[in-house]
C-alpha cells in the first residue's frame, strides 16, 4: 500500500512540475522547503514525517504551515504557485493517468475490460453491477471483497454476469457518469440489474434510475431516455455510505476541510487515489474551489433537490443501506496527525457522509436491510468511509441478500 501512494504522490507531483516554486524539485525531500518558498506559495504539499499523511496547506493557514513546519512534524514536499491555466482537458488528463473509464467485467479481475461479445451475452440476464464513488475506482472501493470468498460466491451466484463501471468523478458530474455508462450497453440490453454502490456513486446511480423527464436538467432527461430498453428492472440496490443527500464538507465554504480529509484518508486508503486528490487542490485553487462535479455533493446542490422531488425506479422495499457513525478521537486516522479539526462535521457522521445522509428522503427501512457501525449512541473507532468492504459484516450483509 506505502509503495502505492508513493507513486500516486510522485505522479501528481510530476504533473504539478510547472507551479513548483524555484523547481528543480525534489520528490523524496527530507527536509522542508526554504521559508521563501512556502511564502510565494498559494498551495503547500506537507507529509506528516511518521505517518505519511498527506494534507494540503492553503495562505490562510501559512502561519499554521510555518508553525508545525518549525517543530519538525511535517515536511513540505511541494510548494505551487497555481497559475490560472487549467482546463477541462487538463482535468481529464489527470484522471485518465488513475484509469480509463469504462464497464470492467468482473468475472475477469479488477480491471479487464468487458467486451463487446460479453455484453452481447448479457442481454436479458441478471447482472450486477458495481458503481464507485469520488476519487476512487472499482479495484480501489470493491477489492476487499476479495476476503473470504466473497466476489467468487457473486460470480457463481450471477453465473458471470458481474460488471463494474470506472468512471471519472472530477471531470464529470454524477449525471454524465449514468449517461456515459448506459452508452456502454447494447441499446437492447434488457438488463434486470442489482446495485452495489460506495460514496458519491449513489448519486450516480440515483441519476441513471431518476424515471421523469427533466426539463431543469438536459442529461438527466437524456439518462430516462437512454435507458429505455438497456434497463429492463431493477432490483435490490445497496448504498454503501453513500452521499444521497450529500456532504456539508461538499459546500463552497468548506471545500478546502473536504480536500483535507481526503487527502488524508487517500493517504492509507486504497479506497481513494492520493493523485485524484491532490489534482483537484489544484484545480479548486485555479479556478476559484468551484467544480460542478464536487459542487454536485454539497447538501443542498441541485441536483439532489431534483432526485429528491422526481420520481424514481427504485422502491423502498429494494433498498439496501450500510453506514457508520465514527469517533475521530483516539482513532487510527487521528494518529495520523491530520491538520483538520476532528469536528469537521458537527452532525454524527463517518468523516465524510453524515449518518442520516446515506438515506433517501423519509426513508424507514427494515432492520434486514440497514446495517449500521456505530450509532449516535454507541461511536465507534473502526470503521470509517473507505473502509466498509473490509469487515466482514458487511460482506456478510450483501451475500445474505443476494445469494440463494
Amino acid at each position: 500500500m506505502q509503495f502505492a501512494k508513493h507513486a500516486e504522490l510522485q505522479r501528481a507531483l510530476a504533473d504539478a512540475a510547472p507551479d513548483i516554486v524555484a523547481p528543480p524539485l525534489m520528490l523524496t525531500a527530507a527536509v522542508p522547503q526554504p521559508a521563501e518558498q512556502i511564502a510565494d506559495a498559494n498551495l503547500n504539499i506537507v507529509r506528516h514525517k511518521d505517518s505519511g499523511c498527506i494534507q494540503f496547506v492553503f495562505p490562510v493557514q501559512r502561519t499554521q504551515l510555518m508553525a508545525a513546519v518549525g517543530h519538525g512534524n511535517w515536511i513540505v514536499q511541494a510548494a505551487l504557485r497555481v497559475k490560472e491555466r487549467v482546463t477541462q482537458q487538463m482535468i481529464e488528463t489527470i484522471e485518465a493517468h488513475n484509469k480509463p473509464e469504462g464497464l470492467l467485467s468482473l468475472r475477469h479481475g479488477w480491471r479487464q475490460p468487458a467486451t463487446a461479445a460479453e455484453l452481447a451475452a448479457s442481454r436479458g440476464r441478471k447482472v450486477l453491477l458495481f458503481v464507485h464513488g469520488v476519487f476512487s475506482s472499482i479495484e480501489g472501493a470493491f477489492a476487499d471483497l476479495d476476503a473470504d470468498g466473497t466476489m467468487q460466491q457473486l460470480l457463481a451466484r450471477y453465473d458471470g454476469q458481474v460488471y463494474g463501471y470506472d468512471h471519472w468523478t472530477i471531470a464529470k458530474t454524477p449525471q454524465q457518469n449514468a449517461l456515459d455508462l448506459l452508452s456502454h450497453l447494447p441499446v437492447d440490453a434488457g438488463w434486470d440489474v442489482d446495485i452495489v454502490c460506495h460514496s458519491r456513486g449513489g448519486l450516480t446511480v440515483r441519476s441513471l434510475l431518476s424515471a421523469a423527464p427533466h426539463a431543469e436538467d438536459a442529461v438527466l432527461g437524456a439518462i430516462a431516455a437512454q435507458r429505455v430498453e438497456r434497463i429492463a428492472k431493477v432490483g435490490k440496490v445497496f448504498f454503501v455510505a453513500a452521499a444521497n443527500q450529500g456532504s456539508p464538507l461538499a459546500s463552497p465554504d468548506d471545500i478546502k476541510n473536504f480536500l483535507n480529509t481526503t487527502a488524508m484518508l487517500a493517504s492509507f486508503s486504497g479506497g481513494m487515489a492520493l493523485d485524484l486528490v491532490i489534482g483537484l487542490a489544484r484545480m479548486m485553487v485555479s479556478l476559484g474551489f468551484s467544480r460542478p462535479s464536487v459542487e454536485a455533493l454539497a447538501t443542498s446542490s441541485a441536483l439532489i433537490g431534483q432526485l429528491n422531488g422526481s420520481e424514481t425506479l427504485l422502491t423502498s422495499a429494494s433498498i439496501y443501506y450500510a453506514r457508520a457513525d465514527f469517533d475521530f478521537g483516539k482513532s487510527a486516522l487521528e494518529r495520523t496527525g491530520a491538520l483538520i479539526n476532528r469536528m469537521l462535521l458537527e452532525t454524527d457522521n463517518d468523516v465524510v457522509v453524515p449518518y442520516t445522509s446515506v438515506l433517501l428522503p423519509e426513508a424507514q427501512p427494515a432492520d434486514e436491510r440497514m446495517l449500521s457501525f456505530g450509532t449516535p449512541q454507541q461511536k465507534q473507532s473502526e470503521v470509517w468511509h473507505t473502509e466498509f468492504f473490509k469487515q466482514a459484516p458487511m460482506r456478510d450483509f450483501l451475500k445474505r441478500a443476494v445469494l440463494p
